[in-house]
């Protein structure tokens, strides 16, 4: 019983987190997505007010749109509540990817609401990559 004990504090000790400034910025991640996501599931139009949409879009696609920006935020969730320090290097180019998507449809439609969410990602993806340089080059020495 000693054993588990003094093994879960260990595990539990801020001082013990693998990456803690990327791992910090991660909150931000999981911030904005889940409720974001669960504003696009209940109120999608007045969330898409919010973000100074000129373009009206059909409930439903912004509902499931929602439903997926909802999970994303429970698997950051997770990877923030479980420490799962060998994925937080995904998350830069998964958002890479989103950036670029975001960017090239707003390139398209000219929607504000889409260079709101790229700069909103955008911020998180700066977040996370400083944080990740920082306590990388720490673990090197």
């Amino acid at each position: 019983m000693t054993t588990l004990s003094n093994t879960f504090v260990t595990a539990t000790s801020a001082k013990q987190h693998e990456l803690p400034r990327t791992r910090l910025s991660l909150y931000y991640l999981a911030g904005y997505t889940l409720p974001v996501g669960l504003a696009l599931m209940f109120v999608p139009q007045l969330t898409m007010q919010m973000l100074f949409s000129n373009h009206v879009y059909d409930d439903l696609g912004l509902r499931i749109g929602g439903v997926f920006l909802f999970s994303l935020g429970l698997i950051v969730a997770g990877m923030i509540i479980r420490e799962v320090s060998r994925a937080y290097v995904i998350t830069l180019f998964v958002r890479a990817f989103i950036i670029t998507a975001l960017l090239t449809l707003f390139i398209q439609y000219r929607d504000p609401a889409l260079l709101a969410t790229s700069t909103v990602v955008t911020i998180g993806w700066i977040l996370t990559f400083l944080g990740w340089r920082k306590d990388t080059a720490e673990q090197r020495g």
